[in-house]
């Protein structure tokens, strides 16, 4: 069952966000229905809620499972008042606190677009760019709970943020909980990065980075201001802007 915009209002304080918000059951996906509105002319801001994604985007084109009503899949297009380079960081601060702050759970960041609980995927976020129209459309998926129809993917570890189906629909506070605090964030830029770097995983740890022109392997001291991960390679350090990461131990 698909909750109406109004479940969002008693978690988002903002009347103009509370305007742009639609839910639908089902969707492609959120943020493929975005894109074709902004390319359209549509009015910005935008907020799109589905209860499944039938053909759901990750990163490079990639698969994201997103089985009915197991999950949070929204998407908001606006018009971009910071940096590119930290928007996909703000999400993954603003989620990171919105299910702390709901659910008592504590997850990690990981570099550059994915939300960890004890090591396993529990959110992915995909921000893309449209630049003719000066937007850009910002998507999560968060895994609430399993879903007994549905085959995860095999291409990484995945896990859910609950165990089990609450008796109350979860997803319009979390929804809520993630519009306000990326609201925050995007009026406080200087504020992404710091936080950004204490709820960050495997700094320390020696990893690979596949995606870049040739893969690279060193260990990650740190993020720059710009959201850019800090590699320390027998080289010296490298500023690595793209790619993915896997732990090399």
């Amino acid at each position: 069952m698909m909750f109406t915009p109004h479940a969002l209002d008693p978690w988002l304080d903002d009347p103009h966000l509370r305007a742009a918000v639609a839910t639908q059951a089902t969707v492609t996906s959120t943020n493929t229905v975005l894109k074709h509105a902004v390319q359209n002319n549509s009015t910005v801001p935008q907020i799109l809620i589905a209860g499944e994604q039938t053909a759901g985007v990750g990163r490079h084109g990639k698969h994201f499972a997103s089985p009915a009503d197991a999950g949070l899949y929204l998407s908001y297009a606006f018009h971009p008042q910071i940096s590119q380079s930290l928007i996909t960081p703000a999400a993954g601060v603003a989620l990171q606190q919105a299910i702390e702050t709901q659910f008592g759970i504590v997850t990690a960041i990981k570099w550059v677009n994915d939300l960890q609980k004890g090591g396993r995927k529990v959110a992915g976020i995909l921000a893309e760019a449209l630049i003719e129209h000066n937007a850009v459309v910002l998507g999560i998926g968060a895994d609430l709970f399993p879903d007994q129809s549905a085959v995860l993917p095999t291409d990484q570890p995945i896990t859910t943020l609950l165990a089990n189906q609450p008796d109350s629909d979860p997803r319009p506070e979390l929804a809520g909980r993630f519009l306000t605090n990326l609201m925050r964030l995007f009026a406080n830029p200087e504020t992404i990065m710091p936080i950004y770097r204490a709820k960050a995983a495997w700094v320390g740890r020696r990893i690979t980075v596949s995606g870049t022109q040739k893969p690279l392997t060193g260990t990650i001291s740190g993020f720059d201001d710009n959201g850019a991960l800090l590699l320390q390679t027998a080289q010296g350090t490298m500023v690595v802007t793209s790619g993915t990461i896997r732990l090399a131990d």
